[in-house]
C-alpha cells in the first residue's frame, strides 16, 4: 500500500517498506475511513484522495485517478465476493 507520511506517523510505521507494518497501517487507515464515512465508495475515495477532499466535494472528488481507483477496487471486491 502507498502510505502518506501522516498515515505512517499516525499508525507508528517506522519503515513503510516493511510488509507487515505497511499492510497493518493501510488496513487500519481504510477501516478508519470506513467508520468515518459509513460507505465503501466514500471510504475508498478518502483512502485515495484524502478525507478532506471527500468532505470538500460532499462525495467522491472529481479526480480521474480517484474514480478509476474506486472502480478497480470495487471490481475486484465484487469478484472475490462471488
Amino acid at each position: 500500500m502507498q502510505l502518506m507520511p501522516a498515515v505512517c506517523h499516525r499508525y507508528g510505521v517506522n519503515d513503510p517498506f516493511d510488509i507487515t507494518q505497511n499492510i497493518q497501517a493501510g488496513s487500519a487507515y481504510f477501516q478508519a475511513m470506513l467508520a468515518r464515512f459509513q460507505d465503501i465508495t466514500l471510504a475508498l475515495a478518502a483512502y485515495n484522495a484524502g478525507p478532506a477532499q471527500v468532505e470538500k466535494y460532499s462525495g467522491v472528488p472529481p479526480f480521474r485517478e480517484t474514480r478509476q481507483y474506486i472502480q478497480r477496487v470495487l471490481h475486484f471486491f465484487n469478484g472475490y465476493r462471488q
